[in-house]
């Protein structure tokens, strides 16, 4: 019987948190599938116990290569997945037993090329009898537009992350995750959304989103500013496609971002002139679409062009006068 689901497991490290993972991918009601566990360059024993689990589950395979970070390693289990569909589960998290059955049989049901569910954040003691079977509250059917939206919305975060999902493999076929961004989900989004002939939303929370203190996205470093060039590349690609309102909302989120970001790390870090020169250099090629855009008030316009000339003349007006004032 061929493959029906490719389930990718980045691993590295948290070997305490990995059987876990692994056996709620295991004791899925939904059976025909394959588990792909991509060591990547563990340092404790996450290799052994990955090797253990495919000596005791045909249905397992491993993938021992040199750390290279998680879209490294989600790119490799692509190159190698041969399921109609694909998921991804973080190896420090967990899923409901009937994740993928639910997922598998909305997207037969409905042909949807991808089906997202919630998600439910939980710490490291919580175990997985203490969440209720799940309850389908709605169900949400989105075109490429109306999903890539999504993007924009208070449930954003739902649609960019990558593990909540479940995807037509053939979504990949020239798409993957960009090695070295700690955003790498926000690198591909846009663009599986734009391939998405038809996207189902469900509205139950089937993923469990491990909350650890030391994750990579705890804390601020320069690294964070990928966040800013993801937002960037996505503003552009709305361009190219000449999506006028996704690339007007598109140029928005990128703009709070790049400020956001540009702002605390001037302000809370030291010996980055070169880096926040090249962030920079992403609003300078950004504005004269944002002078065109008619969402985009006057003041702040003027605003932009200043930071553009005079950045220390902008910040000094800003710090004079509130941001009630004039909001960049």
């Amino acid at each position: 019987m061929p493959i029906e689901l490719s389930i990718i497991v980045p691993v590295y490290n948290l070997v305490e948190l990995l059987p876990r993972c692994i056996d709620s991918i295991l004791n899925q009601t939904f059976r025909n599938f394959e588990l792909i566990l991509v060591n990547d360059g563990s340092t404790d024993h996450s290799s052994a116990v990955c090797h253990e689990y495919a000596k005791k589950d045909a249905r397992v395979r491993v993938i021992d290569k040199v750390n290279g970070g998680v879209a490294s390693a989600r790119n490799a289990g692509l190159d190698v997945a041969e399921g109609t569909y694909v998921g991804f589960v973080d190896n420090d998290d967990y899923i409901h037993p009937n994740m993928y059955e639910i997922l598998i049989d909305t997207a037969r049901t409905y042909s949807s090329t991808i089906v997202v569910c919630d998600f439910l954040k939980v710490n490291e003691e919580t175990s997985l009898s203490d969440h209720l079977s799940p309850r389908i509250n709605q169900m949400t059917h989105f075109d490429y537009l109306e999903a890539s939206d999504q993007l924009f919305s208070d449930n954003r975060v739902t649609f960019v992350c990558p593990w909540n999902k479940l995807y037509r493999r053939e979504l990949f076929t020239e798409i993957r995750y960009e090695v070295g961004s700690i955003t790498d989900d926000e690198t591909v989004a846009h663009k599986l959304y734009y391939l998405s002939k038809k996207t189902t939303y469900i509205k139950a929370a089937l993923y469990y989103y491990v909350q650890r203190p030391e994750s990579q996205m705890g804390t601020f470093s320069i690294k964070r500013f990928d966040a800013v060039y993801a937002l960037k590349d996505r503003e552009l690609f709305y361009k190219e496609k000449n999506e006028i309102h996704l690339h007007k909302k598109a140029l928005i989120q990128y703009a709070e971002k790049f400020f956001w970001y540009y702002y605390f790390a001037k302000t809370s870090m030291t010996q980055i002139d070169a880096e926040l020169s090249e962030l920079k250099g992403t609003f300078n090629r950004s504005l004269m679409d944002l002078l065109k855009h008619q969402e985009i008030s006057v003041k702040q316009k003027l605003m932009f062009i200043l930071f553009r000339i005079h950045p220390p003349l902008f910040e000094w007006i800003r710090d004079r006068f509130s941001t009630r004032q004039v909001k960049v």
